[in-house]
């Protein structure tokens, strides 16, 4: 007998959108072709209409941190739990084959902005209601100091905060920073871990292929804290 696909099924009760994950668009259309009107497909790190930043309208003070992003939106029920806001930095040295954001890569792309006009974006009243932000790339952890600074702001107005990076977490816990320790302090959920194409066939909730990981907690990490 061929397995039953696991699917979620997620219904925002603000706007009445309906979002499946664990289905392509054309199982979803053959299910619920006449029951829904035609969908559109997302995935992690790829918002619809989403335009980016203007980098004309950004001011930089060299007394305070920064942060190189690519773009920030609101209401993303596929990138952690809940309703997020979300930012997506630029600059990955990973760039795993069939990333779906390669435009993220150079580290000299997006706008350089400054930590307090990220989080006055991200948690805009545009965002409400929101379950708390999560930060994605590129690669988050190679702006390490800008990232601490906005993590740390966040936790300041109470967020609860999901990290995306391509490292695992074996990786980022042997490295000799301190900060990198911080950050993981600071983090509710990690999800590790490179995108592989060839496991990205029901990869599940929040994730792009099934070596990738959820972490609660990060820095008090051991292997039973994971979820696959």
């Amino acid at each position: 007998m061929k397995p039953v696909k696991e699917t979620t099924w997620i219904i925002d009760t603000h706007n009445g959108s309906l979002t499946v994950e664990g289905l392509h668009q054309s199982e979803l259309k053959m299910v619920t072709s006449d029951l829904l009107p035609t969908g559109k497909q997302v995935n992690c790190a790829r918002p619809i209409n989403t335009p980016k930043l203007n980098p004309s309208f950004v001011q930089i003070t060299n007394s305070e941190p920064s942060l190189r992003v690519f773009r920030i939106y609101h209401h993303s029920v596929v990138e952690g739990p809940g309703r997020r806001s979300v930012l997506q930095t630029v600059g990955c040295s990973i760039r795993c084959d069939g990333c779906i954001v390669p435009e993220t890569h150079d580290p000299n792309g997006g706008v350089e902005m400054p930590i307090s006009e990220i989080v006055e974006m991200l948690l805009d009243s545009q965002g409400e209601p929101r379950d708390g932000i999560t930060i994605l790339g590129g690669e988050p952890f190679l702006q390490l100091n800008g990232l601490l600074a906005l993590m740390q702001a966040l936790r300041d107005k109470d967020q609860h905060l999901t990290v995306y990076t391509g490292y695992t977490i074996e990786q980022l816990i042997s490295r000799s920073e301190s900060v990198v320790r911080r950050i993981l302090e600071l983090t509710d959920i990690l999800i590790d871990g490179p995108f592989i194409k060839e496991l990205s066939e029901g990869s599940g909730e929040w994730v792009g292929s099934t070596n990738q990981r959820l972490i609660y907690h990060p820095s008090q990490y051991s292997s039973s804290d994971c979820s696959e």
